[in-house]
C-alpha cells in the first residue's frame, strides 16, 4: 500500500492561511500573528486539540410583546437568561416554549461558530451534521435537536465507532429516521438503509452490501422507543426525551448478513435474564456496528468524505490510492479515532498541492461567518450580554438561510447537495438566486450593520450597534499607510487565490486614491485620520468611508467567494 506523502516544502504564511481557511470559519489577522513561527506539525496540533469542554447550553432570551410592553410568559419556569435544555413544561401550555427554544437553539449554534476557538471543532460539528444529519424540521423537538448536537460536539474528534453507535439509540436520530416505529411486526428499514449506504459504508466501488443486509440490519434495531414526556403530579409534561427498550418489540430470530459482511450471523437472545434485555439488544447493535466497522470500505468512505469537506470534490485513482487508502489505514489502525486521520491529512503533501488551493466555493456559513470573523463585527463577548448575542446571532443565521444553508436542517438525510452532488459539488451554493443574497449579506453587515432590538426585554437601554470599523482592521497590517502594502495584505487576506498586480493596482487607484497618481494621497489622508478620527480635513475624513467602499468591492470579487 502506498505511504501518505507529508509535507516537505517550506511551511511559509501561504501555506498556514490556506490551512486555517479550511479548518476555520474565517481568517483573521489575529489567527495568522497567533500561529506565525510555528512549525506545521505544531500549528496542526493545536488546531486538533480541543477542550473538553461542553459549551454554555442555549438560553431564554425569547418574550412575547403586546401593546408595546414585553412580557416573561413564554417559559415560564426558566428564568430569563437561563437555559432551557433541562426544564421539561407543561404539554398543553399555551403560549407553547417550543418553537421559541428551537429557533434559540439555532441561534446558540450560530454563536458558536461565530465565537469559536482556535481550532477545528467547529468545523467539525458541521461536518458531522451534514454527515450524521438530521433536521429540525422533522423532529420538531428543541430537545431532540440540542441534544444530538451534543453527541456531535462531543465526539467530534474523538472515535467514530462511538460516534455512531450514541447517534443510533440518540432520540432525536429515533425520531428523523423513523427507529422509534422499527417493530418484528413491521420493520421499518429507514435506519438500517441511511446507517450503510449514507453515515459507514456509503456507494463507492468497493461497497457490495445487499438488500438482505438492509432488512437484517433493520431487524437487529427492531424495539426501540423514545419517551418525550411523562406524567409529573398528574400533569403531562414535556421532558428530555431518552430510548426506552422493549422486548416484546424486538425480533428475536438470528440475523444473517451477506458475503460482503463475511457471511456474518447476529444472535438473539429469545429469553435474556429478566433485567437484562436492553443489554442483550445493544449486544447484537455492537456487533452489527462492529461487522461493518471490520470492512475495508466503512474507513475509505469516512476518508473521501473528509477529503471532500476539506480538500477538493474530486476523487481521481491518484487520490484514492496515495491518499484514501493510506488515510483508510491510519483509521482502521487507530481503530477509527478521528485525529490521527485528520492529522495526516492536514500535513501531508497533497493538502498544500496548488491545485488544492483557493478551489473550492466558500459554503454559506464559511462565507457569513467568515465575514463576520474576518473584519470583526464587534458582537459582545461579555456573557451578561447574552440578548445581544441572540440578537445578532439571528440575523447571521438568517443571511445563511437565505444562502441555502439553515443550520440544523439540511434538505434530507444525505446532508446538503453540495458537499456530496457530483459532479457539481461545491458550485452548488452559488446560483442566480442565492449569490444576491450573498451580495446582500456583504453589504448589510458593512455598510449599515445593525443595533440590536430596541425592544430588549432586560433592558432597552442596554441595545448595542453593531458595525464594522475598517479603520481598526486595517490597522493590524504591518503598514497601512502604504496603499501598495495595505492593498497587498487586504489580496493576501480576502482572497482565495491571488490576483494580478494590474487588478491591485487598479484596487489601489479607485478606492485609496481616488484616482489621484501619487501615493502620498492616501498616506497623508490616512494618517490625518489616525492622529485626529474627528478632523475635518476634506481628505482625511474620508478614509473611512474609503476603506468601506474597498472592502465591500473586494467582497464582489468571485476571488472572495473561494477558500
Amino acid at each position: 500500500m502506498a505511504k501518505l506523502v507529508p509535507f516537505s516544502g517550506p511551511f511559509t504564511k501561504t501555506e498556514l492561511m490556506h490551512l486555517i481557511r479550511r479548518t476555520m470559519f474565517g481568517l483573521k489577522k489575529a489567527d495568522i500573528n497567533h500561529f506565525k513561527g510555528k512549525t506545521l506539525q505544531q500549528v496542526v496540533d493545536e488546531l486538533i486539540t480541543v477542550p473538553n469542554i461542553v459549551p454554555t447550553p442555549p438560553l431564554k432570551t425569547y418574550y412575547t410583546r403586546s401593546n408595546n410592553v414585553n412580557i416573561d410568559n413564554i417559559d415560564v419556569n426558566v428564568p430569563f437568561g437561563e437555559t432551557w435544555v433541562n426544564t421539561g413544561y407543561p404539554s398543553n401550555v399555551n403560549p407553547n416554549p417550543n418553537g421559541n427554544r428551537r429557533l434559540s437553539y439555532k441561534k446558540w449554534w450560530t454563536g458558536l461558530q461565530v465565537q469559536q476557538e482556535r481550532n477545528i471543532r467547529e468545523k467539525m460539528v458541521l461536518f458531522w451534521h451534514n454527515h450524521l444529519a438530521t433536521e429540525d424540521s422533522v423532529t420538531e423537538q428543541a430537545f431532540m435537536a440540542y441534544y444530538t448536537n451534543v453527541i456531535l460536539r462531543k465526539h467530534a474528534l474523538g472515535n467514530f465507532k462511538q460516534m455512531v453507535r450514541d447517534i443510533t439509540l440518540d432520540p432525536g436520530m429515533l425520531r428523523y429516521l423513523n427507529g422509534y416505529l422499527n417493530t418484528k411486526a413491521a420493520p421499518d428499514e429507514n435506519y438500517g438503509r441511511e446507517l450503510q449506504e449514507l453515515f459507514c459504508i456509503g456507494k463507492g466501488p468497493g461497497s457490495q452490501y445487499t438488500e438482505d443486509d438492509v432488512k437484517a440490519a433493520a431487524k437487529v434495531l427492531t424495539g426501540w422507543q423514545i419517551v418525550t414526556s411523562e406524567n409529573i403530579n398528574g400533569v403531562t409534561t414535556v421532558v428530555k426525551p431518552y430510548s426506552k427498550y422493549t422486548l416484546s418489540r424486538h425480533d428475536v430470530t438470528d440475523k444473517k448478513f451477506s458475503a460482503f459482511y463475511n457471511n456474518t450471523v447476529i444472535k438473539a437472545v429469545p429469553t435474556p435474564k429478566a433485567g437484562e434485555e436492553q443489554l442483550e439488544a445493544e449486544k447484537e447493535i455492537d456487533a452489527m456496528l462492529t461487522m461493518m466497522f471490520n470492512t475495508q470500505e466503512a474507513a475509505k468512505y469516512i476518508c473521501r468524505r473528509l477529503w471532500n469537506y476539506f480538500v477538493y470534490y474530486e476523487l481521481n485513482d491518484d487520490i484514492e490510492t496515495n491518499v484514501i487508502e493510506p488515510l483508510a489505514e491510519i483509521f482502521r489502525t487507530n481503530n477509527y479515532e478521528i485525529k490521527p486521520v485528520l492529522q495526516a491529512l492536514f500535513t501531508c503533501d497533497y493538502f498544500y498541492k496548488s491545485e488544492h488551493r483557493g478551489c473550492m466555493i466558500k459554503s454559506p456559513a464559511d462565507f457569513t461567518v467568515g465575514i463576520v470573523r474576518q473584519f470583526g463585527w464587534p458582537i459582545p463577548t461579555d456573557p451578561s450580554k447574552y440578548e445581544a448575542q441572540y440578537v445578532a446571532s439571528e440575523s447571521i443565521r438568517n443571511f445563511t438561510v437565505r444562502q441555502g444553508l439553515d443550520l440544523g436542517d439540511p434538505p434530507n438525510v444525505a446532508g446538503w447537495p453540495a458537499y456530496y452532488q457530483t459532479p457539481s459539488f461545491h458550485e452548488m451554493w452559488v446560483d442566480t438566486s442565492s449569490y444576491p443574497e450573498r451580495k446582500s449579506a456583504y453589504e448589510s453587515l458593512c455598510i449599515n450593520g445593525m443595533t440590536t432590538s430596541a425592544n430588549l426585554f432586560t433592558d432597552a437601554s442596554k441595545s448595542i450597534p453593531i458595525k464594522f470599523n475598517f479603520v481598526d482592521f486595517v490597522k493590524e497590517f504591518e503598514n497601512p499607510q502604504d496603499p501598495n502594502a495595505l492593498i497587498n495584505e487586504a489580496v493576501e487576506l480576502l482572497f482565495g487565490v491571488d490576483v494580478s498586480q494590474t487588478i491591485k493596482d487598479t484596487l489601489k487607484s479607485n478606492y485609496l486614491l481616488l484616482g489621484q497618481s501619487s501615493d502620498y494621497y492616501w498616506t497623508d489622508a490616512y494618517n490625518t485620520y489616525i492622529a485626529n478620527p474627528s478632523t475635518t480635513d476634506p481628505e482625511g475624513k474620508r478614509v473611512p468611508t474609503m476603506l468601506r467602499d474597498l472592502f465591500v468591492y473586494m467582497q464582489s470579487a468571485a476571488e472572495f467567494h473561494l477558500s
